[in-house]
């Protein structure tokens, strides 16, 4: 259901995938069978996965049997919060940039690198339009690896006051003399200093 537009109601691709959801959420039962299929992929990737992970939440809390196939690998952080979840992957043996889809239901999850780029050219897209999408795809990576080197060292920083804070009040209630205190103040300049705090 959900994989079309529909034109008599007005309704998008994704309307429809909403309406449907909607209809499913709205009737659910624990003696319902529940099969969904790539929930949320005609938004965009972060309302998407938002709408999967609450409908997987909402599924698991009312204890219906639900199958959920998706592409978004983030999903798969729910068995770390949900004992009663199953990661499962359909194998796909890959060889010189090449898919062979076996069609055997395999335990836990696989990771395959630009699996929908090895895909849309197995699928007979242009040479060019791949190559020009695997460029857009290194570069949106490098600049994901940037922010996150940045996030650490913000996040360095960050802790390092955490570490300032926390001694200068373990300093300020502690029973030591002054000349301890001053030894104990000029040791914690230095480590900040050396940032071996």
């Amino acid at each position: 259901m959900g994989t079309m537009d529909n034109l008599e109601s007005n309704s998008s691709t994704f309307m429809t995938e909403m309406k449907e959801t909607a209809f499913i959420m709205q009737n659910v039962s624990q003696r319902s069978l529940i099969v969904m299929d790539e929930l949320g992929r005609a938004t965009s990737s972060s309302d998407g996965f938002a709408i999967a992970w609450s409908c997987c939440e909402h599924l698991l809390s009312l204890k219906a049997y639900t199958i959920f196939a998706t592409h978004m690998e983030n999903l798969s952080q729910l068995t770390t919060i949900y004992p009663n979840v199953k990661i499962v992957h359909f194998y796909v043996d890959i060889r010189n940039s090449r898919l062979d889809f076996k069609f055997q239901l395999t335990d836990g999850q696989r990771h395959v690198a630009h699996y929908g780029l090895l895909l849309a050219e197995v699928a007979g897209l242009p040479s060019s339009v791949v190559e020009t999408a695997k460029s857009i795809t290194a570069r949106i990576t490098a600049k994901e690896v940037q922010r996150m080197e940045v996030n650490c060292t913000q996040y360095t920083q960050l802790q390092m006051a955490y570490h300032v804070a926390q001694r200068l009040l373990c300093l300020k209630y502690s029973s030591q003399d002054e000349d301890s205190i001053r030894q104990a103040l000029q040791s914690l300049k230095e480590s900040y200093i050396d940032r071996r705090l």
